[in-house]
């Protein structure tokens, strides 16, 4: 046990100065551009200088800081065009971990993705105006639910690569979940699909779930396109991440299914 009245160790201080930071990064009160100054964040975090490096240094090799040399350290950008890219590798590996989780999973497998589900429903709804910690919340039981999935896919490197790009992708989902929180039909999408995702993977119904999770990842990253691009026709030229206007890509995942069952 760490006695509070002693002065922690300066390897002890940089972890924790490293996963506050990333946890502020992560969550957006460390916003995308924003400066950070040694002299600000060691008055802010109440943290000298020495650990602030060694926390920088572990943010930028994560690709969450920037630094150039004459702007210092910077919140990594956020971009439409990265996020395209992000998607589309993290539905692949996503997918991939799937696939052998299903095959290998046992009883406790099973157990855990019940409970990861009922704890992610039974979570309330972020609000747009409501606090940090009510969305901090969500976010770590909505990662539990994806994590729980994948857990028996016997790869740690899979599921390594799994999680970092889903925390990089958490960047964006929050700008989306954000402006979709007063939305029932936006609520009610995401309790049916993650209901079906885990009814298929109970029943060991591989192409099932694979449809599912990549209906429902894609239906997400399509909805955050089609809300980017909202803002952009209203004229709003600072939205949470910035790029040029994206094309649609067509057909959509969900619809070129239906479409490809018709023919």
């Amino acid at each position: 046990m760490i006695d509070r009245d002693q002065p922690l160790p300066s390897k002890t201080l940089g972890e924790e100065i490293y996963r506050r930071l990333r946890s502020d990064v992560l969550s957006g009160r460390l916003k995308p551009g924003q400066r950070l100054p040694f002299r600000d964040l060691s008055a802010s975090y109440g943290i000298g200088i020495a650990p602030l490096r060694e926390a920088m240094a572990r943010l930028t090799s994560e690709q969450l800081v920037d630094f150039e040399g004459q702007r210092g350290f910077t919140v990594s950008a956020m971009k439409f065009e990265d996020l395209e890219d992000l998607a589309e590798q993290r539905i692949n590996l996503y997918l991939e971990a799937l696939k052998r989780s299903i095959a290998r999973g046992d009883e406790n497998w099973e157990c855990e993705v019940l409970v990861a589900l009922h704890m992610l429903e039974r979570c309330p709804r972020p609000q747009r105006e409501g606090s940090d910690a009510a969305y901090d919340e969500w976010e770590t039981r909505h990662e539990r639910f994806h994590h729980s999935l994948i857990a028996a896919c016997g790869s740690r490197w899979l599921i390594n690569f799994s999680t970092i790009l889903s925390e990089q992708y958490g960047r964006y989902r929050r700008y989306l979940t954000m402006e979709m929180s007063a939305s029932d039909d936006y609520w009610e999408r995401i309790r049916v699909d993650h209901k079906l995702l885990v009814d298929r993977a109970i029943e060991r119904d591989v192409e099932g779930a694979v449809n599912a999770a990549r209906d429902h990842l894609s239906t997400n990253f399509q909805q955050m396109r089609e809300l980017y691009n909202s803002r952009i026709t209203q004229g709003d030229t600072e939205p949470a991440f910035k790029a040029k206007r994206m094309p649609a890509r067509k057909p959509a995942p969900r619809a070129a299914r239906k479409a490809s069952a018709k023919r």
